[in-house]
C-alpha cells in the first residue's frame, strides 16, 4: 500500500481481518500505517505530546468520526486460504483414489453400475415410514419416496435430488435429515451447502425441531456476528468474540453439524474426519487391549447432504466429501453380506445425498486452465452424465419427472416453465398470500415489466474509491463497477408504492418480506444506501447468486445493462444477466406472490430468452414504458398461460387479432408437443 502522492515513497503492509462481501466492507488492519498517520500527519490531541515521545506503540488520539487525509494506492494479494484447501482434499481424494483396494471415493467421484449391487434396506423395524411419523406432513408422493430412500436405505453411490425452483428440494432435505434420526439413532450428520445464506436456510428450518445439543452450526471465524440469522445465535460457539469449535466433547454430542462446504476445512483442520477419529479409535482400543481381536470401526459421521450442490465447485464439495471418507477399504465380500443393519453406521460406509436444481448459476470459472479440466461443470451436472445415472433412475430421486412447484404464483411461472422446463411445472402454492397492488399493469397477474432507457454508469473497475472511517482500527473499502440510476429510482418507487398500501395485502405486506435483486456488486449497495434513507433498511437486496435458494414474498429484479459496450466482456465472464440462462433462470423464479422487473427492454431484446420473456409481457399486457419494436409472435404459448387465462375471472380485453393469435399459438404449442 503506498500513499498516493508518492511524496513519502513508503509501503505499509496490512491484514484484512473482517471481509463482508455482501455489503462489500473490508476491516483492514495495518499497525505501521497507524503510526505513521500518528507521527507525522494527524494533529495531536494531547497537549505537551512532544515528538520525541512519540512511538510505534502509541494509540492513535481520533474520535470514531474523523477521516484519514490521505489518498492510497491499495495493491490486494488473492487470500490462497480456500485454493489450498482445495488443493490439499484433492491430493487426498487422489491418493485415495489410486489405491488398488475398493475404496468409497471412487464409488462417489466415478460410480459405475458395478457398484449399485449393494442396496441395503436397513433394519428400523419398518419398510416404509408411517404417515403419523412424517414431520413435514405436506409431502408429495415423490418427495417422501426421496426421504424414505435416504433414510431407510444404504446408498453405495450418490443419491442425487434434482428439479426446478420452488418444488420442494431444500424441504425434502430437512424431512431426510429428521427421518434419518428417527430411524437411525447413532447417525450424525453433517449437512452442508456451498454459500452460507442456503446453510443458515438450513440450520433455521432445522431449529423448530431440533435443540442447541443436538444441532451445532459452525462458522468460520471471520464471519461476523451482525452476518448470521440472531436465531441461530444459540446453534453456535463463540469464544473471544468470534466463531469457534466448541470442546471436543461437545463437538462429538452433536447429532447434526450444518457448515458451509468450505468450513468443513475446520473439522478437517481439528482432524476431526472419519479417517482421523477412526485412528484415534484403534490407537486406544490396541493400547488398552493389546491381544484382542481388533474390530473395524465405525464411522463417526454417517451421512452427508449436500443443498443447492450445483453451486459450487467439485473441487470445494470435495471438502466436506474427504471429511466422510474412512480408511478402511470395502469388503471384497460386501456384496453377499447378509446381516441386518440397525444403521448405517454399522456398514461402515458413510452416504453421500447431492440435492440441487441443474440450472442455477454456478461458480464463475475465468482460468482457462479450470476451465480445460472442467472445474465449470459441478459435481452433480457430471455425475447426473455418468451411464450410471444417465441411462437409468438407479439412485436418484423421481421430483425432476413431476415438477410441482410450491414457491409461485402461476403467472410468475408461466415463462421460465415454458424457456427452461419444456412447459412441465405445475403450480401448487396453496400457502401465499396475495399482494393487492394498483401499480400492477393486469391486475389478474401479479407480474409486471418496468421499462426504461435510462443508461447505466460505470467506474473503472482498476481504480478503486476508497472511503476511508477510522473506528477502532478498521478501515472500510468500497469499490464500485456498474450501476443504473434509472433502475434506482424506479425500485424506491415501487417500494414506496407497495409499502404505502401494505394494509391491502393478505398478509398485511412488510419491508423485510421485499427482496432486491441486482446482478452488480455497486447496484445493490447503491440501492439498499437509497432505501436506506427513503426509511426502508429493512428490504432485502442481494446479488442473484444471493438469492440462489432463497424466496420472497415481493422480488423486484434490476437487470442494470443498457448498454451494449460491454456486453462481449459479459459473456466472457459469465456475468450478468443477459446471455445468462442459468442466471435469469434464478432471479425470475424467486418471487412467491409479485414479480416486478425494471430494465432496458430495447437492450434486453437482444437475448433470444429476454425477448421471448418480453413477448410474454407485452401479449398479456404487463408491460410498461417505452415502446418496443417486437412483432406480435404466439408460435409458442405456454400450456400455463393457456389454461390460467381461461380461467374464470382472470380473462383480459383481446381483441379479434389477439385471439386469433392465442388460438394459433395454442395448436403450434400441441403440434410441437406431438
Amino acid at each position: 500500500m503506498k500513499n498516493r502522492t508518492m511524496i513519502s515513497g513508503q509501503a505499509f503492509e496490512g491484514r484484512i481481518t473482517v471481509l463482508r462481501k455482501r455489503e462489500g466492507i473490508v476491516h483492514f488492519r495495518a499497525d505501521d500505517l497507524k503510526a505513521h498517520l500518528v507521527l507525522h500527519v494527524l494533529p495531536l490531541k494531547t497537549v505537551g505530546f512532544s515528538e520525541s515521545s512519540r512511538s510505534h506503540t502509541t494509540d492513535p488520539a481520533l474520535s470514531k468520526g474523523d477521516a484519514v487525509p490521505m489518498f492510497f494506492n491499495f495493491t490486494f494479494l488473492t487470500n490462497p486460504r480456500l485454493f489450498c484447501d482445495m488443493d490439499l482434499t484433492c491430493q487426498a481424494l487422489s491418493h485415495d483414489l489410486s489405491r488398488k483396494d475398493e475404496h468409497h471415493a471412487r464409488r462417489w467421484l466415478f460410480p459405475k453400475h458395478a457398484d449399485v449391487a449393494a442396496v441395503y434396506h436397513l433394519d428400523v423395524n419398518v419398510d416404509e415410514i408411517e404417515e403419523d411419523e412424517w414431520v413435514d406432513t405436506g409431502l408429495n408422493d415423490e418427495q417422501k419416496l426421496s426421504v424414505s430412500s435416504i433414510a431407510l436405505r444404504h446408498w453405495p453411490v450418490p443419491y442425487l435430488i434434482s428439479g426446478p425452483p420452488g418444488t420442494g428440494k431444500t424441504r425434502t432435505i430437512v424431512e431426510a435429515v429428521l427421518q434419518i434420526l428417527r430411524s437411525q439413532p447413532n447417525a450424525c450428520i453433517l449437512l452442508c451447502a456451498p454459500s452460507n445464506p442456503a446453510t443458515d436456510i438450513l440450520a433455521q428450518r432445522l431449529s423448530a425441531h431440533l435443540n442447541p445439543k443436538e444441532m451445532f452450526r459452525l462458522n468460520d471465524i471471520t464471519r461476523t456476528f451482525a452476518e448470521v440469522p440472531i436465531s441461530l445465535s444459540q446453534y453456535c460457539y463463540i469464544e473471544n468474540d468470534r466463531y469457534g469449535l466448541p470442546p471436543w466433547e461437545t463437538l462429538m454430542a452433536y447429532k447434526v453439524v450444518v457448515c458451509s462446504c468450505a468450513d468443513a476445512m475446520i473439522l478437517n483442520a481439528a482432524r476431526c474426519t472419519n479417517k482421523a477419529l477412526a485412528r484415534l479409535q484403534e490407537s486406544v482400543y490396541n493400547g488398552l487391549f493389546p491381544r484382542a481381536t481388533k474390530k473395524p470401526t465405525r464411522p463417526h459421521w454417517t451421512h452427508l447432504l449436500i443443498d443447492e450442490a450445483a453451486q459450487g465447485l467439485e473441487t470445494e464439495l470435495a471438502i466436506p466429501i474427504s471429511t466422510m471418507l474412512t480408511h478402511q477399504p470395502i469388503p471384497d465380500d460386501e456384496h453377499g453380506l447378509e446381516m441386518d443393519f440397525k444403521d448405517a453406521s454399522l456398514l461402515g460406509s458413510p452416504e453421500l445425498t447431492l440435492c440441487s436444481s441443474l440450472i442455477v448459476v454456478g461458480p464463475i470459472v475465468s482460468s482457462e486452465h479450470a476451465l480445460a479440466g472442467g472445474l465449470n461443470v459441478s459435481l452433480l451436472e457430471r455425475l447426473f452424465q455418468r451411464p450410471l445415472y444417465a441411462q437409468s433412475d438407479f439412485a436418484r430421486s423421481k421430483m425432476a419427472a413431476n415438477n410441482y412447484n410450491y414457491r409461485s404464483h402461476p403467472a410468475i411461472l408461466m415463462t421460465p416453465s415454458a424457456l427452461f422446463y419444456n412447459d412441465t411445472l405445475e403450480p401448487c402454492a396453496l400457502d401465499n398470500g396475495f399482494v393487492h397492488w394498483n401499480g400492477l399493469a393486469n391486475r389478474h397477474m401479479p407480474l409486471k415489466f418496468v421499462g426504461h432507457d435510462t443508461p447505466e454508469d460505470c467506474n473503472d473497475e482498476v481504480s478503486l474509491r476508497l472511503y476511508f472511517v477510522l473506528s477502532s482500527s478498521n478501515l472500510e473499502l468500497l469499490r464500485v463497477n456498474f450501476f443504473n440510476l434509472g433502475d434506482i429510482d424506479r425500485i424506491v418507487e415501487t417500494c414506496q408504492s407497495l409499502l404505502s398500501a401494505s394494509t391491502t395485502a393478505e398478509p398485511a405486506l412488510q419491508a423485510s418480506q421485499i427482496g432486491v435483486i441486482a446482478p452488480w456488486r455497486e447496484q445493490v449497495w447503491r440501492i439498499r444506501e437509497r432505501l436506506r434513507k427513503e426509511k426502508f433498511g429493512d428490504v432485502d437486496v442481494g446479488t442473484v447468486e444471493d438469492y440462489q435458494g432463497r424466496e420472497s414474498r415481493v422480488i423486484i429484479l434490476s437487470c442494470v445493462r443498457s448498454n451494449p459496450r460491454f456486453l462481449r466482456e459479459d459473456e466472457e465472464k459469465g456475468v450478468g444477466l443477459v446471455f445468462e440462462r442459468k442466471r435469469m433462470n434464478v432471479a425470475v423464479t424467486r418471487a412467491k406472490e409479485l414479480l416486478v422487473i425494471i430494465g432496458n427492454g430495447k437492450f434486453l431484446m437482444r437475448d433470444p430468452y429476454w425477448r421471448s420473456y418480453l413477448e410474454f409481457a407485452l401479449r398479456n399486457k404487463l408491460y410498461v414504458g417505452p415502446q418496443l419494436d417486437i412483432a406480435a409472435d404466439a408460435s409458442y404459448i405456454s400450456r400455463l398461460e393457456s389454461v390460467y387465462m381461461k380461467t374464470p375471472g382472470t380473462e383480459i380485453d383481446l381483441d379479434e387479432d389477439e385471439l386469433t393469435l392465442r388460438l394459433a399459438g395454442d395448436l403450434a404449442r400441441e403440434v410441437l408437443k406431438d
